[in-house]
């Protein structure tokens, strides 16, 4: 137990240190600015005209460069505030990590952390339960975006790419891996190294989107629709919410095929239009008792619609769109298991 605490105490410390480096002034004159612009032209001639690329809701901003470095001139400073107004935005966003931090160790010691404590801190390994690795899938799309958002507030701090990709990394996982060290301390969960892979996985592929931008053409998406068992909690024993109405949920990839296509066939293909592959499970909850079921898992194709080319280019509405952009809208599917059949409207 000794042990778990000092992996705890490592791990909130991790989360405070994040939040300091965030909150941090120092870096005002050493940080380049909302996103990184391509390398100086090769006529080294500076240029005021760049845009940062859009990325994570933040929106592009003039920028000027000075022409041997990375960094922006002393005539325009990062993300085009002042000294005291980046360092506004740090300690802001540092308050943000912390909060949030506090805010949802708060929620998971309410709805998690309140049954009997084990003997001593155990391991578990938990690939193919009764919800057949669905969970797996909710710890990917939960460090994916615990990344992403990490990385969109430190790059709004005026933290630069590099800096703002490997922190929120390290934020996600030093948050997720406290969640399974408290889970280590409880008998009916345990630390599970099943879903630290599957947070590792989630937050890798957001550290791939950073850096590698074209890969974006594929994200993770989620869909949800209550479940019988669901809309009958009230009347059934046990403990289910809808983080845990597995059947309801279905995680998805989705390609933006456009994207994906090369130049000559773009034409062919409606831009508003992306493919996706989903997984979800049958149910695993009995509507009626409350028993725990063996599920089947369910394999899912789906054309759907692109939130992201609906039309309007208002600052505001486009960071609304791209958040909506990860959510799967209602569509056609075909499911492949554990029956093939057509599906008119999927939810």
């Amino acid at each position: 137990m000794k042990q778990a605490n000092r992996k705890l105490a490592l791990a909130l410390a991790c989360c405070a240190i994040f939040a300091a480096v965030a909150g941090s002034p120092a870096w005002v004159s050493a940080q380049t600015p909302l996103d990184s612009v391509p390398a100086v032209p090769d006529s080294g001639a500076a240029s005021a005209a760049h845009l940062a690329p859009t990325r994570a809701g933040i929106e592009p901003a003039p920028i000027a460069w000075n022409e041997t470095s990375d960094v922006s001139t002393p005539a325009t400073l990062t993300c085009g505030a002042d000294a005291g107004g980046v360092a506004l935005r740090r300690v802001a966003v540092g308050a943000v990590f912390v909060g949030g931090n506090a805010a949802l160790y708060s929620y998971f010691k309410r709805a998690w952390w309140s049954g009997e404590r084990s003997d001593g801190f155990f391991f578990r390994s938990d690939w193919d339960e009764n919800f057949r690795d669905q969970d797996k899938m909710g710890h990917l799309f939960g460090g994916y975006h615990l990344a992403r958002f990490g990385d969109a507030l430190l790059r709004g701090a005026c933290i630069s790419r590099g800096h703002a990709t490997a922190w929120s990394a390290a934020y996600a996982a030093a948050f997720q891996l406290q969640i399974e060290i408290w889970d280590g301390m409880y008998e009916k969960y345990g630390f599970s190294y099943p879903d630290l892979l599957a947070n590792s996985v989630g937050t890798g592929i957001a550290v791939l989107h950073a850096v590698r931008p074209e890969t974006r053409a594929i994200k993770p998406t989620i869909s949800y629709s209550r479940t019988a068992a669901m809309r009958n909690a009230d009347n059934i024993p046990g403990e289910l919410r809808p983080s845990l109405d597995y059947s309801g949920q279905t995680y998805w990839l989705s390609a933006d095929v456009e994207a994906l296509l090369p130049p000559a066939a773009k034409t062919y293909w409606p831009s508003f239009l992306r493919v996706s592959a989903g997984h979800s499970i049958t149910d695993w909850i009995d509507p009626r008792t409350g028993a725990s079921l063996r599920a089947k898992r369910r394999i899912l194709l789906t054309v759907d619609f692109d939130a992201e080319k609906l039309p309007g280019e208002n600052r505001v509405w486009k960071t609304i769109k791209r958040q909506l952009g990860y959510i799967h809208l209602p569509s056609p599917a075909l499911q492949l298991s554990p029956d093939f059949e057509g599906i008119k409207w999927y939810r």
